[in-house]
């Protein structure tokens, strides 16, 4: 029995240490976008409202990973107009990360599709300058974008600042991650732990 228990705490430790540095499955917890400067700040509403749940993997020894969100829609309000501007309905949201540096700074390839409603006022020109596929997220680091994106592996934290459209202002994008153990790796985890807990009550008596 007790060499079971000593076997079964071993393989818990193992199969953690092993899930730490290959591809593990996270939750995504979208939490807020602000805009401040710019020609043209703006309101943004969410439906669903934030935050927003997504899922995905994050590989932290190669940096890559992919992040998915649900179908989703944002309403623009420019402030020096009265009322919301134009709805922008996202769906496939997905980004395949690249490539993570050692500073935390993310490169990524986005997919999807977007769909925009004239509301009024700007609605027409937010609509024009709307692409037909979203954005890659975050946007590529470099001086045509100016734009950045920083995982946290602390707090487990992405940070997007996107600076590449000045009439817009700069857009701050807060996402949180968690990590999701398997089924199997929790129960192997969880066996180990009792099995110290056992061998430590018996030591005790």
């Amino acid at each position: 029995m007790k060499r079971f228990r000593h076997l079964l705490l071993a393989s818990a430790l193992s199969v953690l240490f092993a899930g730490a540095a290959s591809a593990v499955p996270v939750d995504f917890t979208f939490l807020a976008t602000t805009t401040s400067g710019g020609a043209f700040p703006t309101n943004q509403t969410f439906v669903p409202s934030l935050p927003i749940f997504g899922s995905g993997n994050i590989d932290f020894a190669s940096g890559t990973g992919t992040v998915t969100l649900p179908d989703h829609s944002v309403t623009l309000d420019i402030l020096s107009t009265p009322g919301p501007d134009a709805r922008l309905d996202i769906s496939g949201w997905t980004q395949t990360i690249t490539s993570i540096d050692v500073l935390g700074n993310i490169e990524s390839i986005g997919g999807g599709t977007v769909g925009c409603a004239d509301l009024g006022g700007f609605g027409s020109l937010i609509c024009e300058l709307a692409s037909p596929t979203v954005a890659g997220w975050p946007p590529v680091d470099g001086a045509s974008a100016l734009s950045s994106a920083v995982l946290d592996t602390v707090f487990q934290q992405i940070i997007v600042v996107d600076n590449s459209d000045a009439n817009a202002g700069q857009i701050t994008s807060l996402y949180s991650y968690s990590i999701v153990p398997e089924p199997g790796t929790a129960l192997l985890l969880g066996g180990g732990l009792m099995a110290m807990a056992m061998g430590r009550k018996r030591r005790l008596s």
